[in-house]
């Protein structure tokens, strides 16, 4: 049947492919087309399977990321007073909305990215039916999650002896910061190794290996550390205001993750 032969293209491969020339899709498409012609509704039929594909996991992580800070906002009574905000300027509409999504504590990091992982996750599980593709993406969460987890708490631990000793004063107030990531990262990447190897049975080939300069990617960590630091600099800055983007774009990585794209990483 020409639908089927179809659609188990299309659940072998994801949206980018649609767009990647010379791509292992193209290939197999044209390898197909020798064959037989697709007609009208085949193809369209590809194309919607592949904005699919794309589109769940955008959606569950974004969905994923605010539900946290709104249940997290709603225990803690803060709330959106929407009929104040219609009267504001454009700048503190966007001061206040800002500060509705502001993540500054272990419990909201944490949370929210969980949330918005599990909802990628979800989205990318719904969407591509691919064995393969789906163990890839789990594969990524486990990464995702670990990579955001394990510096956060070294972060918040430091922070927290400091704090006790009175050290969390002037310079003392970065080095939480410099500590956490220069540990929790390398030991995040670790732990993440161990879990390869025991759960999902990888070889040496493709376990990640950490290189110092792998600091410099890791965006995710960086902001969220230093929205638990309370550097003065950075609070005035409102850098946390964009955690709930970086866990949704994290959460999009591991719900497209797949057979063609693992090896590329954040």
């Amino acid at each position: 049947m020409q639908t089927t032969s179809l659609q188990n293209i299309v659940n072998t491969y994801t949206f980018r492919d649609f767009h990647t020339p010379n791509s292992a899709l193209c290939k197999s498409l044209a390898n197909h087309s020798h064959k037989e012609n697709f007609s009208a509704a085949e193809t369209e039929y590809v194309k919607k399977a592949g904005k699919f594909k794309n589109a769940a996991p955008l959606l569950g992580a974004v969905i994923g990321a605010v539900l946290p800070i709104v249940l997290l906002n709603k225990v803690s009574g803060k709330k959106l007073d929407f009929k104040a905000i219609k009267d504001m300027s454009a700048l503190d509409k966007l001061k206040e909305i800002g500060e509705y999504f502001e993540i500054d504590s272990v419990k909201k990091i944490l949370s929210t990215a969980a949330g918005a992982i599990a909802g990628g996750l979800a989205g990318g599980l719904t969407a591509d039916t691919n064995k393969e593709n789906r163990k890839e993406k789990i594969k990524e969460a486990v990464f995702e999650m670990t990579n955001i987890t394990v510096p956060t708490l070294c972060t918040a631990g430091i922070l927290k002896i400091l704090e006790s000793k009175g050290l969390n004063k002037g310079f003392g107030k970065a080095l939480p910061v410099v500590l956490g990531l220069s540990i929790g990262v390398p030991l995040a990447a670790k732990i993440s190794g161990i879990a390869g190897k025991k759960i999902f049975k990888e070889d040496d080939s493709e376990q990640r290996k950490f290189k110092p300069s792998d600091l410099l990617v890791h965006t995710d960590d960086i902001v969220a550390v230093l929205a638990l630091s309370k550097i003065p600099f950075f609070q005035k800055i409102q850098l946390d205001k964009v955690l709930a983007l970086i866990y949704a774009k994290c959460g999009y990585e591991a719900g497209s993750k797949d057979e063609h794209s693992k090896g590329h990483h954040h």
